[in-house]
């Protein structure tokens, strides 16, 4: 397992790029598997950067990490992925904080955490890289996964690119097998792993069957240093042979890790005759007729018994055959022969394998539909109908998700569009109810002060003509002059008072009727309310049926993009794996063969260029006039040039 630190300002841009396509649309199914937030994942990501905004002097108060895993350790569950993510984030020390996984792959997820926990504390950082380390060592040794110390540990020197072209210069570009130092190391630990307790003899018997020449490296005072190796054809510019030492090999094939491997030979019939007869100088002890079948027998058993070891720690399964010496086991095989051979016996010798079928020809069509490709446009073509093929399946995928969303419409099981719009609209009446229920009364009392007002204009018109009579009128009335003014003078005092308070009440009128427009949205809040309350029943039956018709129209044009998406699909993967044939086939035909074809479709792309560069630059004919261009007579003139006769 590997985490892969990075820091940042924000969670929600993070979150975004989890969510998102990715950078080459490698993205899919982005869900959340674990994590102390909850919400969407704008939601969780503003979440965790309220709390970072906690503590404003963090320059970079979010903590990302990303644990892939490799090949080996398979897919996952989700389960598994949340049990790791819980653990690793505790280990860390950022329990406390928010925080969640995001999975949006197979082989990997992605943690954001908040270095600022729930009270506000900021949390360390210090040694994260190590500690990340370590706390991914533990949950390897949980889960059973691959170590990442031993995955990463290099075996040996590496093989360099000079050293790479120089063994394809030996073999050919098109060998399909590794470099000679690799060859050298499979072979070798093959050949240690079946010699395995049967000491230098063993060995270097099994070296010389698998066709590896070696020089053992020993001292003048008769110490053993290792082994060099070589193969044949193994040579350098000048024609020499070149020897790799055992530690330019591979590490665990030099002596010091080699000799206890190998260990000392099994004692033979003869060495045990002879320490018998050294251990009894006078007395001769008679050996019995069946003493060298005996000590087969229990060399046998030794071996086989070391063999099973040897199987048990490649992890190689048991395989059962009559005859050991032509098993599939390069180990089983090799220590059988040499078995045969120290009893003077001639190893079987290996099936003749049959001849391989006749290869089509490059350029049948029908039988190789892509043979005229060559290596790399086959490589590109493949690449491109792969990336087509899961292209048609995102598609097909999204189309069966638009089916099943529309067909909950169709059938009624969700709201839609309509009705979602008629109860929108309905809750933003909701929110114009206070404000015009203001208007109502705003009106009510401009409307009563207005109509005291209007009263008291008749009373001030009557008073103001009774004051303008004689004494004599007035007395005959029962009023004075003085009266009529007062009344006069009271009652325009009253009329201003009332038509001032009948304007403010319809400037708050006016103000709450803008404040239930500007708090619904809506351009006449009072008419839709009016609309609302009189045909809701009727309203909703219709933005109903509008809704499922719609789910119906949407179902079926996207079923036909699923069936569309799924034909394309199957297409596409039939030509890939057409394109994979004609890949395999290459690596598998002879090498004359493959040479031979490669030459004869660059031939054919020669002269195919050869044919289009003649055909571009091939001279213009007498009459002929390229498409777009005008005859002579009518072209212009070029700049300069007037006069008559000098064209239009």
């Amino acid at each position: 397992m590997i985490a892969n630190i990075t820091k940042g300002k924000k969670a929600v841009g993070a979150l975004i790029y989890d969510f998102g396509p990715g950078r080459r649309d490698e993205h899919v199914n982005p869900r959340i598997v674990a994590g102390n937030v909850t919400g969407t994942p704008l939601q969780v990501a503003r979440a965790i950067d309220h709390t970072a905004r906690r503590r404003p002097e963090i320059a970079a108060p979010i903590w990302r990490c990303s644990l892939s895993l490799p090949d080996e350790d398979g897919i996952l569950p989700d389960a598994q992925w949340a049990d790791i993510a819980s653990k690793f984030v505790a280990d860390m020390g950022f329990a406390t904080a928010p925080w969640v996984a995001v999975r949006h792959g197979d082989d990997h997820i992605h943690l954001t955490v908040s270095r600022v926990d729930w009270a506000g504390q900021l949390l360390t950082d210090r040694w994260d890289y190590r500690r990340a380390r370590e706390a991914a060592d533990v949950l390897e040794e949980e889960h059973g996964l691959v170590r990442a110390r031993d995955r990463f540990r290099a075996e040996g020197p590496q093989v360099r690119n000079n050293e790479l072209e120089a063994s394809n210069r030996r073999r050919g570009p098109d060998a399909a097998v590794p470099p000679e130092r690799e060859e050298l190391r499979r072979i070798i630990r093959e050949v240690r792993d079946a010699s395995r307790g049967l000491g230098r003899d063993a060995f270097e018997s099994g070296l010389a069957d698998a066709g590896v020449a070696f020089r053992a490296n020993v001292a003048s005072t008769g110490r053993m240093n290792g082994y060099s190796f070589t193969l044949d054809g193994l040579v350098d510019g000048a024609g020499e042979q070149v020897w790799y030492p055992a530690s330019k090999v591979a590490k665990d094939l030099r002596w010091a890790a080699l000799g206890p491997v190998l260990g000392d030979p099994p004692p033979t019939a003869a060495d045990a005759r002879q320490a018998a007869a050294v251990a009894t100088s006078t007395t001769a002890v008679p050996v019995l007729e069946d003493q060298e079948q005996a000590d087969v027998e229990e060399f046998v058993r030794l071996a086989t018994k070391m063999l099973r070891d040897g199987e048990a720690e490649r992890g190689v399964p048991p395989v059962d055959t009559d005859n050991p010496a032509l098993s599939t086991d390069p180990a089983r095989r090799l220590l059988a022969q040499w078995q045969m051979k120290q009893r003077g016996q001639e190893p079987p010798a290996e099936e003749v394998p049959a001849a391989p079928a006749a290869i089509p020809a490059w350029t049948d069509k029908r039988r190789r539909p892509y043979g005229r490709l060559g290596t790399q446009a086959l490589a590109r073509e493949l690449a491109d109908a792969e990336k087509a093929t899961a292209s048609w399946r995102r598609d097909q995928e999204t189309a069966e998700a638009q089916v099943r969303a529309w067909d909950a419409v169709a059938t009624g099981a969700v709201r839609s569009e309509n009705v979602r719009r008629l109860h929108e609209l309905r809750d933003a009446v909701a929110k114009a109810a206070p404000h015009l229920a203001d208007v109502e009364r705003h009106m009510k009392t401009a409307v009563d002060a207005e109509r005291a007002a209007d009263a008291g204009r008749e009373v001030w018109r009557k008073a103001d003509s009774l004051k303008n009579l004689s004494r004599y009128e007035l007395w005959r009335q029962g009023t004075s002059r003085k009266e009529q003014e007062k009344i006069a003078r009271e009652t325009g005092d009253d009329v201003q008072r009332l038509a001032r308070t009948a304007y403010d009440a319809r400037a708050a009128a006016s103000k709450a009727a803008e404040a239930a427009r500007k708090a619904s949205g809506l351009r006449d809040p009072e008419a839709e309310v009016a609309r609302l309350t009189e045909q809701w029943p009727e309203l909703l039956r219709e933005a109903q049926r509008q809704d499922q018709e719609a789910g119906r129209l949407n179902r079926e044009h996207h079923r036909r993009a699923a069936a569309t998406a799924a034909k394309n699909a199957a297409a596409t993967q039939a030509r890939v794996e057409k394109l994979r044939q004609e890949q395999q086939l290459r690596q598998t035909m002879p090498e004359g063969q493959r040479d031979a074809e490669n030459k004869a479709r660059s031939a054919e792309a020669a002269r195919a260029r050869s044919t289009t560069t003649k055909k571009a630059g091939q001279t213009r004919r007498r009459g002929y006039q390229p498409p777009g261009e005008q005859p002579p007579h009518l072209r212009q003139p070029p700049p300069g040039q007037k006069g008559p006769r000098k064209g239009l």
